[in-house]
């Protein structure tokens, strides 16, 4: 389906959020009770950020910063890319690709739907569009 919407890709009936005052570690592990690889940030039903495990490794673990005393807000990437639900996947793809995003969040209007991962995402429509992503990662080496 070459114009499936991303909400249709979205997995989880809910996504993960929490609040930016809350430490590393406490998200951490309600990310891991809910076998989630990321959580939405926000404030009085706003989006601020997005939370990832590579977040976790990079800004937290790999940074020396202890996780039960670093607030989430501290580490976490703010005012995230996010993508209508009615988007298609195809441009989903294009736009995490371009971003080297493995998370983006979903909205529609200015309520949040979900998360989409690359992961979450059709194999069919990554695979057909394995050669344009080829050819603007070959343009991108070149302009380096």
């Amino acid at each position: 389906m070459p114009n499936r919407p991303v909400r249709e890709c979205i997995k989880r009936d809910k996504p993960l959020v929490g609040a930016a005052e809350e430490s590393v570690q406490a998200v951490a592990m309600r990310m891991a009770e809910a076998c989630c690889s990321s959580i939405l940030l926000c404030k009085e039903g706003r989006l601020n950020g997005i939370f990832t495990e590579r977040d976790l490794l990079v800004r937290v673990v790999a940074a020396g910063l202890d996780p039960a005393t670093t607030p989430v807000g501290a580490v976490m990437t703010r005012d995230p890319d996010r993508i209508d639900a009615k988007t298609p996947v195809v441009e989903a793809i294009r736009r995490m690709d371009e971003g080297s995003f493995r998370h983006m969040p979903v909205v529609q209007g200015d309520r949040i739907v979900g998360v989409i991962s690359w992961r979450d995402l059709p194999f069919e429509e990554r695979a057909g569009m394995q050669s344009e992503l080829d050819q603007r990662h070959h343009l991108a080496e070149r302009m380096w």
